[in-house]
């Protein structure tokens, strides 16, 4: 503002400054300075040839002893005083003046905390200085969003005058008001990847790298587990209890390669051994199909549920009971469906496997379940007797998941 002067008036305690506009005394009090260093500014502005209130909540704002401001606020009379706007700060407290209108002074502190009450804020300079740097990281944002945003128009009108815009450099904070600023997030598996390779290429120390890919994997399994838990406390056995399971397993798919003593690759699910390609809708149907990461061979996977009998609770004799019919039915399941594809193998799977001595796989039931003495025995001698099909209850499967979330958790404290 031009034609802005101070007048100054002594008191005993204090000297009290008045607006001058144009050689006019105004009688607007733009600052007080007392002598305890205290200072008090009024902020205001220009409108109409007469010299205002600047904000319509905040009046005063003051600073108290030995406290330096360096940026944030202008204690310039010919801008008026008040907060500036190139980092942002003075847009964040037009917002909070219309969060609390009630607020009338704004005081910057050395020794205090920073505190809110009805008619003031008092903020403490250390927490006013990351205020500044905060608004500071939104506002280059915006800009740099902006500008990529005209020279994007500007391209699509004019391509051959207009070059493409360059992805803007990352602000640093960016991720941390991002994070602040939303209340769950969940990232996908593509994203998942790129924010790994984001962090492999920034720099940061190995052992940084190690414990924050430790610690993701470790919340990744916990999750897991807490998923695979809450659909074993289902207690009625359906087919949408299977199809649940189905799922969980297609989400998870790596879960097998827990099962497997060589590298797994998840090929499909759902596959018709009996139609002329992977994926068909008809023909008899495996529920997934791996693959030998090192020779190509085919494994075969059938998905029943945890409640599914594994042995008859009627006792055969002395102690041993006879396995059920909706385990045995599995395996002579999955042996076809291993029998169909070998029939149809080139028109199935081509070149991408091979079916050397292809694994079958059986999940099914719960030994936790047994409530007989003998059925455990009965149960293991008939498995272990099964040399075409690897049967794993639930409860071991869940096992083999718990192992290896302690051993995540072992390598990080290492």
């Amino acid at each position: 503002m031009k034609g802005i002067k101070l007048i100054e008036e002594k008191l005993t305690t204090k000297k009290k400054y008045f607006v001058e506009f144009e050689e006019k005394r105004t009688g607007f009090l733009a600052k007080e300075v007392f002598n305890n260093g205290t200072k008090k500014y009024y902020p205001f502005k220009e409108k109409d040839g007469l010299i205002e209130q600047k904000y319509n909540g905040i009046v005063r704002i003051t600073i108290e002893p030995e406290v330096e401001v360096s940026s944030g606020i202008s204690f310039t009379e010919s801008r008026g005083f008040g907060f500036t706007s190139p980092k942002g700060v003075q847009n964040l407290f037009y917002f909070f003046q219309n969060k609390f209108p009630k607020v009338k002074e704004v005081i910057i502190s050395s020794e205090k905390e920073t505190t809110l009450n009805r008619t003031k804020l008092t903020l403490n300079i250390s927490d006013f200085e990351k205020l500044e740097e905060s608004t500071g990281t939104f506002v280059e944002n915006k800009k740099n969003e902006g500008n990529t945003l005209y020279q994007l128009i500007l391209n699509k009108l004019l391509p051959a005058q207009i070059d493409e815009p360059e992805k803007p450099e990352y602000v640093e904070g960016s991720l941390g008001l991002y994070l602040d600023k939303h209340s769950k997030i969940s990232f996908s598996a593509d994203e998942t990847e790129r924010l790994m390779e984001i962090l492999i290429n920034s720099g940061l120390p190995q052992e940084t790298l190690i414990s924050t890919k430790s610690n993701v994997d470790i919340v990744y399994i916990e999750d897991i587990l807490t998923e695979f838990k809450k659909i074993l406390e289902q207690v009625t056995d359906t087919t949408t209890l299977e199809e649940k399971w189905h799922q969980f397993f297609k989400k998870h798919a790596w879960i097998f390669s827990q099962i497997f003593s060589f590298p797994a690759i998840f090929l499909d699910d759902k596959v018709s051994v009996g139609g002329h390609n992977i994926g068909g809708s008809k023909d008899k149907i495996v529920d997934f199909l791996y693959r030998n990461k090192i020779n190509s061979n085919i494994a075969f996977i059938e998905i029943k549920t945890h409640l599914t009998q594994l042995v008859l609770n009627s006792e055969y004799r002395n102690d041993l009971y006879p396995i059920s019919n909706q385990l045995t039915g599995a395996i002579v399941q999955v042996l076809d469906q291993k029998n169909t594809l070998l029939k149809n193998y080139h028109s199935i799977v081509g070149n991408s496997a091979e079916s050397l001595n292809s694994v079958c796989v059986v999940i099914a039931g719960n030994t936790e379940s047994f409530s007989k003495k003998g059925q455990d025995v009965s149960f293991e001698l008939f498995r272990w007797s099964n040399k075409d099909v690897i049967i794993i209850p639930f409860n071991e499967l869940l096992e083999k998941i718990e192992n290896l979330l302690e051993l995540f958790k072992k390598k990080s404290i290492e």
